[in-house]
């Protein structure tokens, strides 16, 4: 799966999302879908899956209203490297009889859809890969449902305790109220390519052929509204970006009208949804 999240890639490396009780948040993240904390400081946790690198922030707003039909996350995705993985969080999440939203075959993928305690979207995916190691390509919409029978073929026997060390985030996506304008902004701004754009209504891009490292879609309609700040919700999230290609995006960018700041290796901005985007060179 590093094949399409690298130093050569742009790809969604971190997401920081708002929660009501951080302790029951910790317990959900820790507990029910087997993340680590690595830090607490104040009222955020940091938590990942091999002990240091940061895929998840949770800061607590006391008392935040739950997420409900906004602009911005509509759900993360924590990558996995097998079957067998998705079917031993799959066993472990009907063992503890958590609600699940959704369990979809897409073809490229396979995935598991759930809410945190807050309403955030959450999706739990393996990638489908051809002989040569390349991901399907999205080419059509709506899913199957997985078929269960086949899936835990490949369960383990193990319990299920942590999330593998190699656990990512493959995709984040967004809710929006204008999807020429994200286009303008992912495509023209960022440099992410389409892949696939279903009727104007979700779009799907990414780079280097990857089924998608964002999407975004007008589901909640063209007057949702950005989440208000006691409510929970996306805060922000982190872009793996290739050193060369920086100043580029920034250049591009400040184009289109967007302000962007430039700290260290890093450039700072809004998004269309006007959540922090911070895009980093890491490698």
């Amino acid at each position: 799966m590093y094949k399409y999240h690298n130093e050569n890639t742009m790809f969604v490396r971190e997401v920081r999302i708002v929660v009501s009780n951080l302790d029951r948040s910790i317990d959900f993240y820790t507990n029910m879908l087997g993340l680590s904390v690595i830090k607490k400081e104040g009222n955020e946790a940091y938590l990942g899956v091999d002990g240091k690198n940061v895929l998840l922030v949770l800061k607590e707003v006391k008392n935040a209203k739950p997420a409900k039909n906004n602009i911005g996350l509509y759900h993360f995705a924590f990558l996995l490297d097998s079957r067998s993985a998705l079917a031993q969080i799959l066993n472990h999440l009907i063992e503890k009889e958590y609600s699940l939203t959704g369990l979809s075959d897409h073809g490229i993928s396979e995935a598991i859809y759930l809410q945190d305690p807050d309403n955030n979207g959450i999706e739990i995916a393996v990638d489908r890969y051809d002989e040569e190691g390349n991901v399907y390509k999205l080419n059509h919409f709506g899913p199957k449902r997985i078929d269960l029978h086949d899936l835990f073929k490949h369960l383990p026997k193990e319990k299920f305790n942590k999330l593998p060390k190699n656990t990512i985030i493959g995709h984040l996506h967004l809710h929006v109220n204008n999807i020429e304008e994200a286009k303008r902004f992912f495509v023209e701004g960022l440099g992410f390519e389409i892949q696939f754009d279903y009727r104007g209504l979700a779009v799907f891009v990414s780079t280097r052929g990857y089924h998608h490292h964002i999407g975004f879609n007008i589901w909640n309609g063209k007057d949702a509204k950005r989440r208000d700040d006691l409510q929970a919700g996306l805060e922000s999230y982190v872009i793996s970006v290739p050193k060369e290609e920086l100043a580029k995006i920034k250049l591009r960018l400040n184009n289109l009208g967007y302000e962007v700041n430039e700290v260290d290796n890093k450039l700072e901005l809004f998004d269309v949804n006007q959540d922090k985007l911070i895009l980093e060179a890491v490698f």
